[in-house]
């Protein structure tokens, strides 16, 4: 039995080695190039071209058509794109009939698979016709047509290449031209390029190697030509850097988003001076009102309003060592628990969260790395506070979420778009860069006046305002006929609305004795000669220290262990438009 394998394996060998041989004998048999490539092209007044290419090809073995790459994405002036318009008129043999062909956009170029019938052993001509609608570059002093023949990107040599350029009539006698040969980059003028009245003729003198080309420049005398308009280079603009149409986009969403979603009604009313805070809203709300978002001060001015209810008395502190001092404060728990009833929600948890296991006194001190959980939770509050009182048909929280959904509008349809090649955003960075920047502007300009408000809710804004401007434009006379308690009275609500400083100057030379909910170390002047500027300042450095300590976190690592231990310069060939290259199949 094993004496016979060796027999029977010879046949197969053989079979083998001829079946490689075949495919090698094949695969060196097959082969094609460009015998000829002629390129008729006719320039129009308004700058257009129709251009005619006449592409003979020889296939050696079996071929089934080719792709022919025309460019269309170039760089424009500064850092812009230029695209070329590109409109396919037919293409045919060599007796005129239709050749089937798929077009698509590759990369940067446009593709053509151009199908040739009967490809074996043969030579076959393909004619494409298109119409460019924007070749021709206009410069100050002259235009010019500045075209790559061939293009660079043939892995095949050109026996020959040829090109004719039609002008208008009224170029006669003006025309210089001339013509580039080699690879890309190449200086080579191994072409000839003739002038005859308003024709330019090109040929080349030598075959072009693989991924050599021929590349035209017809220098045009101004006045020939009719120079496109504004609008029309505006629309080329826009077509070559689609990416321009984000800020539009970004406008247009975001105006119908807060034209429907997010206007403020008429309030029927405007901004005078309010002697008085609106019925029925904290210091807090008051502040979250101004701009429509809770910001620190908001938190802290709840403090200072406790304290001047009588929920709390407030200690200043100064800890001296031999060198350095501390300052601290010291929250003093008036009224027991039970008698919080008449708290709002927020005001509540600022004091479940100071005075934990109904301690009677606390340190701000030693709120730091523990009060932060709470901080959310007073938010909320403040904000559900004034939802429940119909302030708002679109409040802050619910804005934000509107506006981060229009966001998601916007940029899907052009992630799609790019995903599935409808268009290149990334064909001109500094455009798109500059097109994000202004839609992050009209995205932010919008989100922040995206909460709408009720009609009640557009009054209380109103009133909030003159309130503020009465705190800020007090007058001495009147605050003499006001009670004693007016200054600490409204100071919570003048540090929510960032006004302070203009409402305790106010009350400089009129109020004589200091608040009995705050204490200050000995030597302070508080109790003589009290000055109320310098105790608004120190309500101001009162309300930094608390918001630093309400925020402050502890840090956590991620590293350690649990149980502790450790234009006019010179031409070259493949430069100007059009180019490209092909393959065949």
């Amino acid at each position: 039995m094993t004496g016979i394998k060796p027999k029977r394996s010879r046949p197969a060998a053989a079979l083998l080695l001829a079946t490689i041989l075949a495919f090698a004998a094949s695969a060196a048999a097959k082969s094609w190039r460009i015998s000829n490539f002629q390129d008729s092209i006719t320039v129009n007044d308004d700058g257009s071209a129709l251009v005619k290419e006449t592409i003979t090809l020889v296939f050696v073995g079996e071929w089934h058509g080719i792709h022919r790459t025309i460019p269309i994405e170039y760089p424009g002036p500064d850092g812009t794109n230029y695209r070329l318009f590109i409109d396919i008129k037919s293409i045919t043999d060599e007796n005129g009939t239709q050749l089937k062909y798929d077009s698509s956009s590759s990369g940067a170029a446009r593709d053509l698979k151009i199908y040739i019938p009967s490809a074996v052993d043969a030579t076959r001509t393909v004619d494409i016709a298109y119409r460019v609608r924007n070749p021709t570059r206009f410069f100050d002093q002259y235009d010019e047509f500045y075209w790559n023949v061939t293009g660079n990107d043939w892995p095949v040599p050109i026996d020959r290449a040829t090109a004719a350029v039609h002008l208008p009539d009224s170029a006669s006698g003006s025309l210089r031209a001339q013509a580039f040969t080699g690879v890309y980059g190449s200086t080579e003028r191994d072409a000839t390029a003739q002038v005859e009245g308003s024709n330019a003729a090109f040929a080349t003198n030598n075959p072009l190697p693989m991924r050599g080309a021929m590349t035209i420049d017809v220098y045009i005398p101004k006045g020939i030509l009719k120079e496109p308009g504004g609008l029309t280079k505006l629309f080329w603009f826009i077509g070559s850097n689609p990416v321009v149409f984000l800020p539009l986009v970004t406008l247009a969403v975001m105006f119908i988003l807060w034209w429907y979603a997010g206007r403020d009604p008429d309030p029927g009313m405007s901004v005078a001076p309010m002697y008085e805070p609106p019925a029925g809203i904290s210091p807090a709300e008051a502040g979250t009102l101004l701009d429509d978002r809770i910001h620190p001060r908001d938190i802290t001015s709840t403090i200072v309003d406790l304290a001047v209810r009588g929920f709390i008395k407030i200690e200043e502190t100064d800890d001296r060592g031999l060198l350095l001092h501390h300052k601290d404060y010291i929250f003093h728990l008036l009224q027991k628990r039970q008698d919080w009833s008449g708290l709002a929600p927020h005001e509540r948890i600022m004091m479940e969260n100071i005075f934990t296991d109904d301690v009677p006194a606390t340190r701000l001190s030693s709120l730091k790395n523990r009060f932060y959980t709470a901080v959310p939770a007073v938010r909320t509050d403040i904000m559900s506070a004034l939802k429940q009182k119909g302030i708002y048909t679109l409040d802050p929280e619910s804005a934000n979420a509107y506006s981060f959904g229009a966001a998601l509008c916007i940029v899907i349809p052009f992630a799609i778009v790019q995903y599935f090649g409808g268009a290149d955003f990334f064909s001109s960075v500094p455009t798109l860069i500059l097109s994000i920047l202004i839609s992050a502007l009209i995205w932010w300009l919008f989100a922040r006046v995206m909460t709408a408000k009720t009609v009640k809710g557009a009054r209380t804004h109103i009133a909030v305002l003159g309130f503020q401007e009465f705190m800020n434009r007090v007058d001495a006379d009147r605050l003499k006929v006001l009670p004693p308690s007016t200054f600490e009275k409204f100071l919570p609500y003048a540090m929510a609305l960032g006004v302070e400083h203009h409402w305790a100057q106010a009350f400089a030379g009129i109020i004589k004795d200091p608040p009995s909910w705050y204490a200050a170390p000995a030597g302070y002047g508080y109790g003589t000669g009290f000055n109320p500027i310098l105790f608004s300042s120190s309500m101001h450095g009162m309300a930094t220290d608390m918001h630093q300590v309400f925020v402050s976190a502890p840090r956590s690592s991620s590293t350690g262990s649990g149980f502790g231990g450790g234009g006019g310069g010179g031409g070259f060939s493949g430069g100007g438009f059009g180019g490209g290259g092909g393959s065949a199949f």
